[in-house]
């Protein structure tokens, strides 16, 4: 088998790990934000409805700004694979806004736990361009799908056989 498609493949599936593991990690924090602040469950309280027995059930967050300055620098190397990750996946913006930005933000789950989108309700203030709803999907993972395909075209074509 050529092993520097297999390597490929492995550095691929390796990143979507880090991805969904810091895509968890995001809405973790968020749903801290959301417990520690008092504003934020007001405004569920007071604007939603949704019972209460569903709150925790939901995982409820609050994006209150703060993630970023939890993450290490962008200049040392895991602060640079963790914005990277968030980043590609749209949950940081390119300029290192948060998309959620004071949200509350309601996540979906698919039936094995993972979160594959996230509805982000805007609580403060709207700044030119700033929506009162903001949707976000985990983007598909078009990199592992091209390696994956290529590395099948190899092995039906005979040619991963060395």
């Amino acid at each position: 088998m050529n092993t520097s498609y297999t390597n490929n493949y492995l550095d691929v599936l390796g990143q979507l790990n880090l991805d969904e593991l810091n895509i968890q990690q995001a809405i973790d924090y968020y749903r801290a934000c959301y417990q520690k602040s008092t504003f934020a469950q007001q405004f569920v309280a007071n604007n939603c409805r949704i019972d209460n027995e569903f709150i925790a059930e939901l995982s409820i967050g609050y994006c209150d700004r703060t993630m970023g300055k939890n993450i290490p620098k962008a200049k040392s190397p895991e602060g640079a694979e963790i914005r990277g990750s968030l980043q590609r996946c749209g949950l940081v913006r390119p300029t290192g806004h948060e998309l959620f930005r004071g949200c509350i933000v309601i996540p979906t789950v698919d039936n094995n736990g993972s979160i594959i989108s996230a509805v982000g309700h805007r609580v403060g203030r709207l700044r030119n361009g700033d929506k009162s709803v903001v949707y976000w999907h985990k983007p598909e993972p078009k990199a592992y799908v091209d390696v994956g395909m290529s590395f099948a075209k190899e092995l039906i074509d005979g040619q991963a056989y060395h």
